[in-house]
């Protein structure tokens, strides 16, 4: 009998889960089941009020990020391949300003919960990457902001040397220009 449970587990960054679910595969396809609401309010130990879905697709190269935000995320790479950046900003966190990279698509079929105040970015790998998440607070201008995706401090370790940003990520500052160290 195959596996049906799925699997949370918590990682370095207090908070953040990745999370695996069995995938079913045979001769017409798979099955993957990428939201279940009870185990993840089960695991959290509160509700997730679902508010939005997003959906991006990013060309091979790009990054995106590495955006705040108020709000918790859940996110999945339904198809190819991305890093996935995590960067502990909240201030009382016992790991702030470490990060954790995840390789995330159709190689890794996880996904990762984001909480509220942590940072977030990811870089295509593939020649286009279609990234889904769900959100549980509205966007809104000015909720978000940014930490610089290069920032020295941070010394995340892209996978690639030199990604397509756009110019607004490019201003984003940096960590110690927003936390003053």
């Amino acid at each position: 009998m195959a596996d049906t449970k799925t699997k949370i587990s918590e990682t370095e960054i207090p908070g953040v889960l990745i999370i695996e679910s069995p995938t079913f595969e045979d001769e017409r396809g798979f099955f993957r089941e990428t939201f279940r609401l009870s185990e993840l309010e089960d695991h959290l130990g509160f509700k997730f009020n679902l508010a939005q879905d997003n959906h991006s697709r990013t060309k091979k190269g790009y990054l995106r990020g590495i955006h705040q935000a108020p709000w918790n995320k859940l996110i999945y790479c339904m198809r190819g391949e991305v890093q996935d950046i995590i960067v502990d900003l909240r201030v009382n966190s016992p790991t702030f300003g470490k990060y954790l990279s995840v390789n995330m698509g159709e190689k890794n079929r996880v996904r990762v919960f984001v909480p509220a105040g942590c940072g977030h970015g990811f870089l295509s790998l593939s020649q286009d990457s279609d990234f889904h998440y769900l959100t549980d607070q509205l966007w809104e201008p000015g909720k978000e902001t940014g930490i610089l995706w290069n920032d020295p401090d941070l010394n995340i370790d892209w996978q690639i040397n030199s990604p397509q940003v756009s110019d607004k990520d490019q201003q984003n500052p940096t960590f110690a220009q927003v936390f003053k160290k």
